[in-house]
């Protein structure tokens, strides 16, 4: 019993497939974006509206037998019941018995397991699919957290309105015009009391939704402001601690808190007065519709049964509108909150995807910027008016003080950002019309901070790649100084060495770990491309020195952009730029720039410690030239 059970469960649990993709991007209209995840839920869904119907039609026969049984009851001798209509009541106790529980656990598993089990699923996936295309420029825009908690919410609102409307929206719905039409056939005196009170019902709710759909709205948008603060400083708890005191990190919560707390009031306020509409309805109802009942008996157009079932129809009536109204307003607060989630989860993509672009052929690695301009939306800072030429297997180096443009370089050649002007060549193929993941395959990447997955060791080194054995993994781990370590390693969970899991962000981590575990998984990767953000920049000079040389056996047959503040680093790179305010101002070797007794020179004699000074006034060219 017990296995057919599991089996008739599982299949209902694949009437449909969560993981369909679409084409399609999102719609940002409620209705638009349900409709567009139908096509795969057409079949359960079909049939658990069939399956509905059938449901609440037993349920208003039985109350209708009710009726009809009192009558029996009173009209027949008792020794004759049985025999009279002794098969009515055998036939009354199988849809009890049967029918009734069948028809019941159908809908039930139909709605609980083939439809809310899928849905959720089904929106998330695509959700996610969508995001996943988003630029990294896109989610610099707003804060992770909250991204992610509107992207797992949505599911809910779309599983929940799509569930309550049949489960309690349909079955209501179909039970309440089935008991119309009963009276009417019964009596089609009764059957206006009903009428008259679905008309004032549907009257309420058309006045008093769109405010609940609106206070909603305002409210999800508050809460969500609330996630991405409590993320925000959760994420930061450590630079919080050191410049602000606690009772400014509990007012910075406070605010959002009583922000979210006011919202959610307005929404409450309106739901009360609205049950309290509903319940006085439901009294006007009952007295009208019994009432009417009694008069009609006393005047021998009714019989008692028609007066029992009258009666029980009036409190299954309230009970089942009370119901109807739960659901509704559960709906139409899921479809302001789904409102909100589409703000972020439907915005176009910032960088759309070209359908069946070719992929990035690298034949050389030459790297082409053409009259490049990014300014980030803005009139100031990134990149103004830039043209430089990397050669295949050329190494060069960005230098410049914080602002002059050197990310937003690497991040345009990248296509993290959409150049506003000019373009991007590598081995004469626009990195626009080529595929993306192409583009970032061909290029291996190591920034100052390195990001790790909450994740194991193995799993970040490898990140990306299947198939790799473990001795590759540590071969790469070995060449970046990073197996020693590693093999160390331990988590709160036992787990050791390759298999311990880092923490999110590589939080268990040091900065110069993080950064070695990074290098490796770029050794191991050995794109053609190769660009170093500040690669040994949370490195100590000695593992600096030992890393410097693993670098240099990467960088061999590459070419290679490297970033650094450190100019010892890049000292033997072939080609030097140095950018300001976004252009280049000076281009050469390191014996070429100090020559030349410009701002690199100055760099050079004023640095501390190896690093750039950001003082404006150090771009000033020395007094003499530097030794």
């Amino acid at each position: 019993m017990i296995r057919a059970y599991d089996r008739f469960t599982n299949a209902v649990l694949d009437l449909v497939r969560p993981y369909s993709s679409t084409n399609l991007a999102p719609a940002d209209s409620v209705w638009g974006y349900l409709k567009s995840h139908l096509p795969p839920l057409k079949g359960v869904l079909l049939l658990s509206l069939c399956i509905t119907v059938l449901a609440a039609s037993i349920e208003v026969w039985l109350i209708s037998y009710a009726g009809t049984l009192i009558d029996t009851l009173a009209e027949t001798p008792r020794e004759d019941i049985l025999q009279a209509h002794g098969t009515k009541l055998i036939f009354a106790a199988i849809v009890l018995l049967v029918f009734r529980p069948l028809s019941q656990m159908l809908r039930h598993a139909l709605n609980d397991i083939g439809i809310n089990c899928n849905i959720a699923t089904l929106v998330r996936w695509r959700a996610h699919d969508h995001l996943a295309n988003q630029s990294v420029g896109w989610f610099q825009e707003d804060l992770t957290g909250r991204t992610a908690v509107r992207l797992v919410d949505i599911g809910n609102h779309v599983a929940d309105i799509i569930y309550q409307w049949l489960n309690a929206m349909a079955f209501g719905l179909v039970y309440m015009i089935g008991i119309v039409a009963l009276m009417s056939d019964t009596d089609p005196r009764l059957a206006l009391p009903l009428f008259v009170w679905l008309l004032l019902y549907m009257g309420v709710m058309i006045l008093f939704i769109p405010r609940m759909v609106n206070a909603q709205q305002t409210f999800q948008s508050a809460k969500s402001a609330l996630t991405g603060v409590v993320v925000d400083g959760f994420s930061n708890i450590d630079t919080l601690k050191l410049f602000s005191d606690r009772e400014l990190m509990v007012n910075d919560h406070k605010v959002a808190l009583e922000n979210a707390r006011q919202t959610l009031f307005v929404t409450r306020q309106i739901s009360v007065s609205l049950r309290t509409i509903l319940t006085t309805l439901e009294g006007i109802m009952m007295v009208g519709f019994v009432g009417y009942g009694i008069w009609l008996w006393t005047h021998e157009l009714a019989t008692i049964g028609l007066i029992g079932a009258a009666i029980a129809l009036s409190l299954r009536i309230t009970t089942m509108a009370e119901w109807v109204f739960e659901s509704l307003r559960w709906i139409f607060l899921r479809v302001g909150s789904l409102r909100e989630g589409l703000k972020t989860i439907a915005q176009p993509l910032a960088i759309p995807i070209t359908k069946d672009a070719p992929n990035l052929t690298i034949t050389g690695g030459e790297i082409a910027i053409n009259n490049v301009r990014h300014h980030y939306g803005t009139s100031q800072g990134g990149l103004d008016g830039v043209s430089l030429i990397v050669k295949p297997g050329e190494k060069v180096a960005l230098v410049g003080r914080s602002g002059a443009g050197k990310s937003t370089l690497v991040n345009l050649i990248l296509r993290f950002h959409e150049t506003e002007q000019g373009s991007i060549t590598i081995d004469g193929q626009d990195i626009r019309a080529v595929d993306q993941d192409s583009l970032r395959g061909a290029i291996g990447m190591v920034s100052q901070q390195a990001a790790l997955l909450n994740r194991s060791v193995r799993d970040n080194i490898a990140l990306g790649r299947t198939g790799l054995t473990q001795q590759q993994i540590e071969s790469a781990a070995e060449e970046a100084k990073a197996h020693d370590f590693i093999m160390q390693l331990k988590d709160a969970k036992g787990r050791t060495a390759y298999d311990a899991h880092v923490g999110e962000r590589g939080i268990k981590l040091s900065g110069g770990q993080r950064q070695r575990i990074a290098l490796s998984r770029v050794i191991l990767k050995s794109a053609p491309i190769l660009i170093l953000d500040e690669a040994t920049s949370a490195l100590d000079s000695e593992v600096e020195a030992q890393i410097q040389t693993a670098l240099n056996n990467v960088m061999q047959n590459k070419t290679v952009i490297a970033i650094a503040h450190r100019l010892s680093t890049i000292a033997s790179m072939d080609r030097i730029i140095v950018l300001d305010a976004g252009k280049i101002v000076e281009a050469g070797s390191h014996q070429q720039l100090l020559a030349a007794n410009g701002m690199y020179a100055n760099f050079w004699q004023r640095q501390s410690g190896g690093f750039i000074s950001t003082d404006p006034e150090d771009s000033q060219p020395p007094n003499k030239p530097p030794s």
